[in-house]
């Protein structure tokens, strides 16, 4: 049995036995039957578009266990089968797993698992494309905890701490030339306090993260120090602020370059619902993150996001989104000394119908747009598609 076999029945396991265990459990059951073509299958400059066929379960489960303690199981298999693509099927998972626990009426405690089986997508691939960067699939873990400690009427404190590992199906590209497998320890702390009764809350900050690639390729250090502010504007409006620096440590691995760096931290978003059938969204951010290529072990990441939906009538709802996203890989941040500065523009634009036709069926039809944009090559895609989804 794989290692990606394992982690599925593992989680499955769990969630057998906690509800179980559970006093009292409410199930949601989705099932949605996606028929479509994609113009550009594996996001090459050299478009090959493949009609699909895809379903995608949804089964979440909320279970009380007591007064103090409460579980959400999540978990979602697809599989996605493609007329002029190599492999033509594919099974595709995404398990999630949350407990809450009151530890006393100051402190609470929330432990959570992710696990996923995922076809990479989008801007992720060595800088210029190839054979080699196209339909590459991955396991990804991320074990997250968290802590919230009342210290009073108007002041609390957030500590977590965090484990995620990502292993690539293809030995090759995860561990051989490319080690893109990597290891990635997170710890965070901040500090709250109620500045306005239900208006205004001021914030102190302090984010670490450790990041190891497979292999002698490297990774980082780095620590965001901030501050912020969460406003609700009014009962339509509500927004958040956080502003700081990031101090990092770049190891280039065995052949190349390590490198202290200091960047902004920035991370802002605005909720706008003006009526019960209309809302806006949007985020913002800057920070050093992880690179989405095999040639650099960091990036300079800017992203913007937007969003509307809207409810036409009773049955009829359209939803749309806009992501931006800019990566500077600067040449210091290089597995190998002597590469060049690179930059990165990736851009999605997607569109979403949704018809009620009775209390569980509906009938969707979707499109996505994205454009990858980079100093050594260039794609774009289209991807539409209608659905059928069953609620239970």
């Amino acid at each position: 049995m794989n290692k990606k076999s394992c982690f599925v029945l593992m989680a499955l396991a769990f969630a057998c036995a906690s509800s179980f265990a559970a006093k009292e459990r409410v199930v949601r059951f989705e099932n949605q039957v996606r028929l479509g073509y994609d113009d550009n299958i594996y996001q090459q400059p050299d478009k090959q578009g493949s009609g699909f066929i895809t379903d995608i379960i949804n089964l979440s489960t909320k279970l009380n266990f007591s007064s103090r303690t409460d579980a959400l199981l999540y978990w979602q298999p697809e599989f996605r089968y493609r007329f002029d693509a190599e492999p033509k099927f594919a099974t595709y998972q995404d398990f999630y797993a949350r407990l809450n626990h009151a530890l006393s009426q100051r402190a609470f405690l929330t432990l959570s698992d992710r696990f996923r089986y995922q076809l990479k997508e989008g801007q992720t691939g060595i800088p210029g494309g190839g054979t080699a960067d196209t339909n590459q699939n991955y396991i990804e873990n991320d074990l997250l905890g968290a802590l919230d400690y009342t210290l009073n009427t108007v002041s609390y404190l957030k500590v977590g701490a965090g484990y995620e590992f990502r292993i690539w199906d293809d030995d090759a590209y995860g561990e051989g030339d490319r080690n893109n497998n990597y290891d990635q320890i997170t710890a965070n702390g901040s500090y709250i306090r109620q500045l306005k009764p239900n208006k205004t809350e001021g914030m102190l900050g302090a984010n670490y993260n450790n990041l190891e690639y497979a292999g002698n390729r490297g990774g980082y250090d780095a620590i965001a120090v901030f501050g912020g502010v969460d406003q609700n504007f009014n009962p339509h409006v509500t927004g958040y602020g956080r502003l700081g620096a990031s101090f990092s440590s770049i190891d280039g691995g065995s052949g190349g370059n390590d490198t202290d760096n200091t960047s902004p931290y920035v991370q802002a978003g605005l909720e706008v619902n003006p009526t019960a059938r209309t809302s806006f969204n949007g985020s913002l951010g800057y920070s050093l993150s992880r690179a989405d290529n095999s040639v650099y072990n960091a990036q300079d990441r800017f992203n913007l996001g937007l969003g509307v939906r809207h409810d036409l009538t009773a049955k009829v709802s359209l939803a749309s989104a806009l992501g931006y996203t800019y990566s500077y890989y600067d040449g210091t941040y290089a597995r190998v000394a002597g590469e060049p500065d690179f930059k990165d523009h990736y851009l999605t634009f997607t569109l979403r119908a949704s018809y009620q036709i009775n209390r569980n069926n509906f009938v969707d039809a979707g499109y996505l747009f994205a454009d990858r944009s980079t100093d050594s090559s260039d794609w774009d895609r289209n991807r539409v598609d209608v659905a059928w989804r069953l609620n239970l």
